[in-house]
């Protein structure tokens, strides 16, 4: 049995930085995060399946992986998380091939596509089994790819769009309440303009997942920047982008950004993903802003930025951030839609 999906990345725009301790495993954050889904930007992952007790073959980007590699061990520890959820998977052999289309680990979320992409396929290839048809819904995939890596959850909703991970609710189960649905759709927010700023193409040197579980255990003030996000900044981010109000948009975007970044400074020993050019980017944004916000910058885990603008100012910031890293090292794209599936399957 064989299927292919291409899955996009997202770009948060409300951080999701931190574990639960009590379900880290499971992946649970710490508070509900907040994403476009990008329309340029993708991993796609063909699965052959065959029956088997779970063996898995990995691909990656034209190169087997082995088990001493840490890209096999987060898709080995995947599947054997979903298979206490899903004990059939387990009656499986995988071989796995996945490409992506944009630099991986260098704060471009190569993780949130990869995952999305992988349960995809698994959903395509598993769907004649009856016994999977209680969990082929999106809902359930989008628990499903938060098992591989949590921004995944974010890449599965069909409509893609603007999509809100719940961080689940504490006093049900939370494993099962804390997935991810799209709320704006892409339709809506054909006036935004997403540029992807390649600042560096090197892997950061602290990855996602160690600097998280740094800042939850030493950060004093982590904790109060959770309620304050989860309580003020998602709901009224949210708001203004269903009422089209773009500076309100922007706004809450760059201060979310700025939020993360003084949480991964505040982190002991600190945490700095941002380098000389990403700070050219950050100021040269804020003197477009001086007389109005036209335009928004946002930095993931690394050093890359994401720049949001609206198709009337789409020119004027391209020319700025060409000026910073050259008109190669930019990508111009917009707010797309979810995961599909695609006939053409990948080989090795």
């Amino acid at each position: 049995m064989k299927c292919t999906a291409i899955a996009p990345t997202n770009i948060a725009i409300i951080k999701y930085w931190g574990k639960e301790p009590e379900w880290e495993e499971e992946h649970i954050p710490t508070k509900s995060s907040l994403s476009f889904t990008v329309k340029e930007l993708y991993t796609k992952t063909t699965v052959d399946a065959g029956e088997g007790n779970g063996g898995l073959e990995f691909h990656l980007n034209g190169e087997r992986k082995e088990k001493e590699d840490q890209a096999y061990e987060y898709v080995l520890k995947f599947f054997e998380r979903l298979r206490r959820v899903v004990p059939e998977i387990g009656n499986y052999d995988y071989r796995i091939i996945s490409k992506n289309n944009f630099p991986t680990a260098a704060g471009f979320a190569s993780s949130a596509s990869g995952f999305s992409a992988l349960v995809k396929a698994i959903a395509g290839v598993m769907k004649e089994e009856k016994w999977f048809e209680e969990y082929s819904g999106e809902k359930e995939l989008s628990v499903f790819a938060r098992l591989g890596s949590g921004s995944a959850a974010r890449s599965i909703p069909c409509k893609g769009g603007v999509v809100v991970w719940k961080r689940g609710e504490r006093k049900k189960n939370v494993s099962e309440t804390s997935y991810a649905e799209s709320v704006v759709s892409p339709e809506f927010l054909q006036e935004i303009s997403i540029i992807y700023v390649k600042i560096q193409e090197e892997e950061k040197k602290i990855k996602s997942r160690k600097g998280m579980k740094m800042s939850v255990e030493t950060n004093p003030l982590y904790w109060e920047w959770v309620n304050y996000e989860e309580e003020k900044l998602l709901p009224e981010t949210i708001g203004f982008l269903k009422g089209k109000n773009f500076k309100g948009v922007f706004e809450n975007i760059m201060k979310a950004s700025n939020n993360l970044h003084q949480i991964c400074m505040g982190t002991y020993p600190p945490i700095i993903y941002l380098n000389e050019k990403s700070r050219e980017v950050i100021e040269r944004i804020h003197e477009f802003n001086e007389e109005e916000i036209k335009a928004a910058y946002t930095f993931d885990a690394g050093p890359n930025a994401v720049v949001f603008t609206t198709k009337g100012h789409e020119k004027k910031v391209m020319k700025m951030l060409e000026k910073i890293v050259g008109k190669k090292r930019l990508l111009l794209t917009a707010v797309g839609e979810g995961p599909r599936y695609v006939e053409e399957h990948l080989e090795v």
